[in-house]
């Protein structure tokens, strides 16, 4: 197999792996939401230094500058993941994954504050369609009249929307660091962190709990933490930005095809209008430049030589 299908495959594959979060979440009984993420980082960590140790890199873990900066980027990974999984604990894995991917939003109003990035043609274009995106999204079937306050729904919208604004908060901090730690690096830093805040949850699970969902527990480390994230980390590094955030949509599709053919969730049209146009929102952020997307309309020769750093939908 040549470079580029390999790192298609590697990419596409970490994707598919990342959409099943929503049957291991079902799987888990009576766990906490900080428990299963305590327990997923640990053994997931575990693979990924086995894997360094036995290709010979551990030597990349070493600190260096910025160290405040990967303490900040641990804190705002396990705030991501808490948010996100305990949205998925509300209204399923669909929607909580779709809110994730309302970042662009986000980036929008905070990259030209933190990164001294400017807003163009195609952020702005990412806002409107994400926005619109969310409103479809979080409405329910029977209208906003539904969102009771209070209610599961509600809650899990927020905490959705909240996964979505840490989520940029990662994607930031990631792009501040790559210069000096690579994306693997990083990983293994923001797992240590998260672990350290996450240890209160880890010793409030009753030990018979614990040994029920220990094989569980086990692979969705393992799978999501370890191999999910070797194989995105391995396929980015060969493909270009805007093939690699196109490649990165099958995560949420699917999430929701496993949520849907597996765990028996329904998937009302609003979701499906919605995801429509979060996933638009994604693409359109991803392209170098509103020349590009002129090019691209009108089939004009273009090429991008930029690779995508390591962020997020990693992490999920």
């Amino acid at each position: 197999m040549t470079a580029a299908p390999k790192h298609h495959l590697e990419l596409l594959t970490a994707c598919v792996i990342y959409g099943t979060v929503g049957i291991f979440m079902t799987l888990l009984e009576d766990m906490s939401v900080g428990s299963i993420i305590f327990y997923r980082v640990l053994f997931g960590l575990s693979a990924i230094l086995c894997y360094l140790a036995i290709t010979g890199n551990l030597s990349q873990l070493a600190l260096k500058r910025k160290k405040r900066y990967l303490l900040l980027l641990g804190i705002l990974y396990v705030s991501q993941m808490f948010s996100y999984y305990t949205a998925i604990r509300y209204l399923g894995a669909s929607s909580a994954v779709l809110l994730l991917y309302t970042d662009p939003i986000y980036l929008t109003f905070l990259a030209p504050v933190l990164l001294g990035e400017k807003n163009t043609e195609k952020t702005i274009l990412a806002l409107f369609l994400g926005l619109i995106g969310v409103f479809y999204v979080t409405r329910p079937e029977g209208g906003f009249e539904q969102l009771a306050f209070g209610s599961s729904y509600l809650k899990g919208v927020i905490f959705g929307l909240v996964g979505g604004l840490f989520s940029s908060g990662v994607i930031i901090s990631v792009r501040y660091l790559r210069d000096e730690y690579n994306g693997l690096t990083q990983l293994v830093w923001q797992s240590v962190i998260s672990l350290v805040f996450l240890s209160p949850f880890a010793i409030s699970v009753p030990g018979q709990v614990l040994a029920e969902n220990l094989y569980i527990l086990m692979l969705f480390g393992i799978l999501i933490t370890g191999v999910g994230a070797v194989f995105y980390i391995r396929g980015v590094a060969g493909v270009s930005a805007i093939t690699g955030s196109i490649l990165t949509l099958l995560e949420p599709v699917s999430c929701i095809f496993f949520d849907y053919t597996v765990l028996g969730s329904p998937v009302h049209s609003g979701m499906l209008t919605g995801c429509f146009f979060i996933l638009a929102a994604a693409v359109v952020v991803s392209l170098d430049n509103s020349i590009f997307l002129r090019k691209l309309i009108f089939g004009e020769k273009t090429f991008s030589s930029k690779k995508i750093s390591f962020w997020k939908k990693k992490n999920s």
